[in-house]
């Protein structure tokens, strides 16, 4: 699928790609193409190596072959290797197909034959060949020239005066096109495709060069494999494609009639290997020539000189390592051996005695003692895996000296990240790609631009998304930081639909921080419908929605242990006018993510709980308030519902958790009633500042005067009240409940913020309804014996509230904060304030007597 993503990119002509981004998908749809070749192989289900070997003594080379190749995977995949770097070559330069075989040489022989021209004296002037065979130009210039006109033939003695050593060359444009048409061949046998090239040979009438690229072919005779069809042989491929003949001799009359049409391959391999070996080295040949033949017979050193880019030099190793291994087992096994050496194998007995078997390599590696059927399949299996570990030990040092070459651009190349890929790929070590890409991320950002990286971020994303869907182990933790830096790139891209996907492709724990930090990047701007969709996503790809929402909300609160709580516990109403700050917007905003499903309501009436304690400590009551305001109105009902379906589901109360939300409500609610309060009081403030003007009627001073009694019976209600029920102190959890030691430091944290509440706003309170009270007096006389009575319940024994008045108590509260650092913590002595507050109101009351009793005002 990303093979045909990357051709369907580089076939998009709408869209303008550097040359950079070209090479970088075309790698990438190459890496592709090898990991769909390799794992089609290492995954498949077919296992042959414990088949049964085939005991024919006369089996054709291409079936031992293909007998052995299935009990070698390391073989398999050389194979498969070499298949792919056969579909990914360089560009290419074709040539014409051109009828004739070097018509420009023969024309210039036939016209001087047809003047009567001698050939040496043509030869002398233009230095072309004498005869035209094809090996005319290789042979030196000799003293003896064979020179023939008409149907005779004389001997003629020439003086030339070049040495022995130089050769005779072709008319130009024959040269230029033999030239060409090399190259094409080679190209060819570059790509895989021997058939064209031998095909491209007939039709160019160079038949001779079309045999001698086809003696690779293994020899293969349906009528003697038949008897042996039985052992699992592997599918003929392009490779051993050998439904031709090598040539007409084979078909001939010097072969058996007995099945001679259905023969195919070349009898003498090993010689003709030999020979194009010979050809590799020969330097009188053109470059392209050597390395045509040098590819042919599995020769390096010919074959270098024409390879042009990373593909090039190591498909070159890996031919060469294939080839020997071919030959390997076509020489040094039993089941080759007739072929190879042109006898059966000597008996196993006779081996022993006899020293020149004990010699060769084919003894000691087959022959070295008798054995059975088993021991002898049990020796193969031995052999095949130290072969095994040779073909990986020979494709190590291929990489490896690729990489250290001292051509620069060749060594650079080896370095491109997908080269490295497509390196540890074929030696399968996946683990050590990952980690070292895992590693290089450090200094990604220098190395690498940003989209290249992001390029590179997303193939390995990919690659490991695979390998998991094909249960292949992978490194977890190089791994997943691949991935979460991939999300990073989604995240830059704002390819937000697509982040859920590849987080869920995480360890659950790494899968569920990642992407709370991906919620919490949207940031406070973000509207609800926004974090809605992102959040859902998470479960649609199999996330657990209740702890990614809560990691999110937790993360983002987690400031407020290491906050530094500024001081604004001054009194007055602009306490509820200021406008919020950035970070308490976006601390309020985080507890939408557990409100936007059902089940993780009771985890936001926790945090909100926690929340609105942190505003109110640091002297924010305007922000605490907008936590109360921004939480769902059925909150409280479904958390109670939840946990008395939790306890009727499990059949037994759960007292812990029962406990926990009973909690939390009732911490809930008690903030509710101390915010009514607040609001009372304001609207009793914003009453009285609207006082009837001196000379209004009765009526209308009547009905103000109701209104402001109502507010103010209200909110001496409502703050007695809370006064009286011990607010916040019910609430403390007891230390039986908590087991570890983080859940009492949460504990001992929660129990010391309740105590700061407390401390601040009880004086509060009653700072307030006093004030409210004594500046209502003047139309509610009454309202001085109710401030009167407030002070009693201050200093109520039962209710304990003068506590919060002392400077000591202060002092202890600050001391034992958890690491929360106050400013201004407030050491005034309230206590003393407030009595001076009813100093003031007796002096009010004894004012408003005239005389009276005072305690009947």
């Amino acid at each position: 699928m990303w093979k045909r993503v990357c051709e369907a990119k580089l076939d998009d002509h709408t869209i303008e790609l550097s040359p950079d981004q070209t090479d970088a998908w075309k790698l990438e749809r190459n890496t592709w193409q090898l990991v769909q070749m390799l794992y089609t192989e290492r995954t498949s289900t077919l296992d042959l190596s414990n088949s049964k070997l085939p005991t024919n003594p006369y089996l054709p080379p291409l079936d031992v072959v293909n007998a052995y190749l299935p009990k070698s995977k390391d073989l398999l995949e050389l194979s498969t290797i070499r298949d792919w770097l056969y579909t990914c070559p360089t560009s290419t330069h074709p040539t014409e197909i051109r009828r004739g075989y070097w018509p420009y040489t023969k024309a210039a022989l036939r016209h001087a034959s047809q003047k009567n021209q001698p050939i040496s004296h043509v030869s002398s002037q233009t230095r072309i060949v004498h005869e035209l065979d094809p090996d005319a130009p290789l042979r030196p210039i000799s003293s003896q020239v064979i020179l023939q006109s008409g149907h005779e033939s004389n001997r003629i003695r020439d003086q030339d005066t070049v040495n022995n050593g130089q050769l005779r060359r072709l008319e130009q444009l024959d040269e230029e096109y033999d030239r060409a048409m090399i190259r094409t061949l080679y190209e060819y046998v570059r790509a895989g495709e021997i058939d064209l090239a031998t095909d491209f040979c007939r039709q160019c009438d160079h038949h001779w060069r079309a045999a001698s690229l086809s003696g690779g072919r293994l020899f293969h005779d349906p009528d003697l494999s038949q008897a042996d069809m039985n052992y699992g042989s592997l599918p003929v491929d392009g490779i051993f494609n050998d439904n031709d003949s090598l040539d007409g001799n084979l078909r001939g009359s010097n072969t058996s009639p007995y099945g001679k049409m259905n023969r195919a391959g070349c009898l003498n391999r090993k010689l003709w290997k030999s020979i194009c070996l010979q050809i590799s080295l020969n330097q009188s040949l053109s470059t392209y020539e050597q390395a045509l033949y040098g590819a042919l017979s599995g020769q390096i050193s010919s074959v270098l000189p024409v390879c042009y880019t990373w593909e090039d030099h190591i498909w070159c190793h890996i031919n060469s390592i294939f080839e020997n291994q071919v030959d390997k087992i076509l020489e040094s096994t039993e089941m080759g051996y007739y072929w190879t050496h042109g006898q059966l194998p000597p008996p196993k007995r006779k081996v022993r005695s006899e020293p020149k078997y004990l010699n060769s390599r084919l003894n000691e590696e087959n022959f070295e003692s008798e054995s059975s059927d088993e021991d002898f399949e049990e020796g193969i299996n031995e052999k095949q895996n130290s072969n095994d570990e040779n073909i990986k030990v020979a494709m190590n040092k291929a990489f490896d000296k690729v990489l250290r070459s001292e051509n620069v651009t060749l060594a650079e190349s080896a370095r491109n990240p997908f080269h490295v890929a497509q390196m540890w790929l074929a030696i399968d070590k996946i683990n050590d790609l990952f980690t070292t890409f895992y590693n290089r991320l450090q200094s990604a950002t220098e190395d690498f631009t940003t989209d290249h990286l992001s390029h590179l971020l997303r193939f390995f994303a990919h690659l490991i998304l695979f390998l998991r869907s094909i249960d292949q182990k992978v490194d977890n933790e190089a791994s997943n930081a691949i991935i979460r830096a991939y999300v990073q790139v989604l995240e830059i891209e704002k390819k937000h639909d697509l982040i859920a996907f590849y987080v869920a492709e995480l360890q659950q724990e790494s899968g569920v921080e990642t992407y709370a930090k991906y919620l919490i990047s949207l940031g406070p701007l973000a509207d609800r419908q926004t974090r809605r969709t992102a959040l859902l996503r998470a479960m649609e790809h199999g996330l657990d929605l209740s702890r990614v929402a809560c990691t999110a909300v937790t993360m983002t609160l987690k400031d407020i242990q290491q906050a530094k709580l500024s001081s604004n516990r001054d009194h007055g109403l602009h306490w509820f006018t200021r406008e919020l700050t950035e970070k308490q917007t976006e601390l309020i905003r985080s507890l939408e993510w557990l409100t936007i499903d059902q089940t993780t309501y009771f985890d936001a009436l926790v945090q909100a709980n926690s929340l609105i304690r942190y505003f109110l400590s640091s002297g924010h009551p305007n922000a605490a308030r907008q936590v109360l305001g921004s939480l769902p109105p059925d909150l409280l009902g479904c958390v109670a519902n939840e946990d008395v379906s939790q306890e009727n589901k499990d059949g037994e109360d759960l007292p812990e958790r029962s406990s926990s939300a009973s909690t939390e409500i009732l911490e809930f609610t008690q903030y509710q009633d101390f915010f009514n309060c607040l609001e009372l009081h304001v609207e009793v403030n914003e009453v009285l500042s609207h006082r009837p003007v001196e000379g209004c009627g009765a009526v209308e001073l009547k009905e103000y005067t109701q209104v402001l009694d109502d507010l103010c019976t209200q909110l001496h209600t409502s703050i007695v009240n809370l006064l009286k029920l011990e607010w916040l102190q019910d609430t403390k959890l007891e230390k039986t409940l908590t087991t570890s030691n983080s859940e009492k430091d949460g504990t001992s944290k929660r129990v010391s913020e309740l105590e700061r509440i407390r401390k601040i706003y009880i004086p509060e309170l009653v700072f307030r309804l006093h004030g409210a009270l004594v500046d209502s007096s003047a139309f509610i006389v009454q309202n001085l014996r109710r401030a009167l009575d407030l002070a009693s319940v201050v200093a109520d024994e039962t209710y304990k509230n003068y506590l919060e008045f002392l400077t000591d108590r202060q002092q202890e509260s600050i001391k034992n904060e958890n690491g929360i650092n106050v400013e201004g913590g407030g050491t005034k002595n309230k206590m003393k304030e407030y009595l001076k507050e009813i100093r003031q109101v007796n002096l009010l009351i004894l004012k408003v007597s005239s005389g009276k009793n005072p305690l009947r005002v």
